[in-house]
């Protein structure tokens, strides 16, 4: 009777696993999985996840992490097969460098709406695998109250009053600039790219570096944006090599220093942590040219990707249509992250995207934005020129030995390829 008993209930349990199966196909949620590393708008991404979820009933899980070590957690999730289906990608070499795992996203409808500044770094061979949900740009971010309150009236225009303008800063008792040199990123991107965007060829340029063929060490720009970096050491707020990004966030948006070297992105930060910050943009002066500095810099600092070999890769481009087509999520992207649009069917103003976003977007209008190079580098050659940089401003690195250094970076990583 046991026996009996016992493969009754065996039967049953095995009816139960094959009942419990089919209701899985027939009517789980389907999931899609972002992995992205704009921290500063992770919460307002999860707001926006469970609001597409109710309009449309598949669920949208969001993972921010910081841009610090990101393409490593990527790499490890591919190989663990917990590979997300949306995720970020910086374009040309990196874009290259993931192709093999990117769905084609030629026919999608936004493709034609792409700012033109962002479509080379998302094609191959003529087809398109990125959306640029944003143009970012930077310069130098700085605190008009604080400026103000040291009796500072006007922006410096060269690399000269700029030097002054933080002694002046100093003098009243305020630090003037916080450098994130804890971390590679952000000086082997932001910093790094100020002496490669201003070349006469940013492009040919790098190409060439690749090749061997570019003295570092005696290039006027690269040794007038040493200069720069010189000033700014001279008067970092703190030990610029504790502080890293989220310092670096914070330390500004409660007015800890004056200045920093931000992207628009950090405004919604910076009101997160202080609503009453005030914040504008001023060049970097790297010479005493005023109308050589006269620019800030800007392009698509990322795209999202969508994971060709996703189980839920059309649900996964029906929610990239839905972000960048319908205008609630167009009201995330511009009202809510304050991004400047890469696409040309949106616009936005000072009044809903904030002012450094709103300055950004007219500096792109004006002419007067240079572009973000640093994604046409050899992969990891970012990384391992912010930790040069880092040397550098350790004192472990002269001049000429960090020049050449980075020179080195150039063509050992170009030949890794």
């Amino acid at each position: 009777m046991k026996k009996l008993l016992s493969v009754i209930l065996v039967a049953f349990l095995a009816l139960s696993v094959i009942s419990a199966s089919g209701n899985a196909e027939s009517g789980d949620q389907k999931v899609i999985r972002i992995c992205q590393f704009k921290v500063e708008i992770a919460d307002s991404l999860q707001q926006l996840a469970e609001e597409y979820e109710e309009l449309t009933g598949i669920k949208v899980e969001v993972e921010s992490t910081s841009s610090d070590g990101y393409q490593t957690l990527l790499r490890t999730k591919f190989a663990g097969n917990e590979a997300p289906d949306i995720f970020n990608n910086e374009g040309f070499a990196q874009m290259g460098e993931w192709v093999e795992h990117l769905e084609d996203l030629s026919a999608e409808s936004w493709v034609g709406d792409m700012v033109p500044s962002a479509k080379d770094g998302a094609t191959i061979d003529g087809k398109v695998y990125g959306l640029p949900l944003y143009l970012e740009g930077y310069g130098l971010c700085y605190n008009p109250d604080m400026l103000e309150a040291a009796g500072i009236t006007e922006l410096p225009m060269t690399l000269s009053e700029f030097d002054a303008l933080c002694t002046k800063l100093e003098e009243a008792g305020f630090a003037p600039i916080g450098l994130p040199f804890g971390s590679s990123y952000n000086p082997g991107r932001f910093m790094f790219n100020v002496a490669i965007a201003h070349q006469e060829n940013p492009t040919e340029f790098i190409e060439a570096a690749c090749r061997g063929e570019v003295d570092f060490v005696n290039n006027e720009i690269m040794n007038d944006w040493v200069d720069f970096l010189d000033v700014c050491l001279k008067h970092a707020y703190g030990n610029p090599l504790d502080l890293d990004f989220a310092g670096q966030i914070s330390t500004f948006a409660f007015e800890e220093n004056a200045i920093t070297m931000a992207n628009n992105g950090g405004w919604v930060s910076f009101r997160e942590m202080n609503p009453e910050i005030n914040a504008g943009y001023m060049v970097v002066p790297i010479n005493d040219d005023p109308e050589f500095n006269d620019v800030l810099y800007a392009g698509p600092s990322t795209y999202w990707v969508v994971n060709k070999d996703s189980a839920v890769k059309e649900e996964a481009k029906d929610f990239l249509e839905w972000l960048v087509t319908s205008e609630r999520g167009q009201y995330y992207l511009t009202e809510v992250f304050g991004f400047v649009p890469g696409l040309t069917t949106m616009t936005v103003t000072e009044e809903i995207v904030g002012p450094l976003s709103a300055a950004v977007s007219e500096a792109v209008a004006d002419g007067r934005a240079l572009g973000w190079e640093w994604p046409k580098y050899p992969n990891g050659a970012a990384d391992a020129i912010g930790d040069a940089i880092i040397e550098y401003a350790a004192g472990r690195l002269d001049r000429t030995s960090f020049l050449q250094s980075v020179q080195d970076i150039f063509v050992r990583l170009s030949q890794q390829r």
